[in-house]
């Protein structure tokens, strides 16, 4: 489990290498015990960080539920390094 607790906090990849990266984040918004399912998609194709989970709205914890992560180059290794960054760290 992975808490993002402030509207700061986010979850990234970081890619070292120019490879074609698929990646599926799963949480789950908690807003005074309304509970919100979510999911982003993202594909990377260059040496970058990505956000991968957004940071939540104010008075919400986000809890990550699932991350996975795939290089489906063919060819192309790819450093993977994941982060969780509050706007100041990470």
């Amino acid at each position: 489990m992975l808490l993002l607790t402030s509207t700061s906090d986010k979850l990234q990849i970081i890619t070292g290498q120019a490879a074609s990266i698929d990646v599926h984040a799963s949480w789950v918004d908690n807003a005074s015990y309304n509970i919100t399912p979510g999911r982003t998609n993202s594909v990377i194709t260059t040496a970058t960080t990505t956000d991968v989970i957004a940071a939540p709205a104010a008075g919400v914890q986000r809890n990550c539920k699932a991350l996975l992560v795939r290089n489906k180059h063919a060819t192309q290794a790819c450093d993977v390094t994941v982060q969780r960054a509050d706007g100041t760290t990470g």
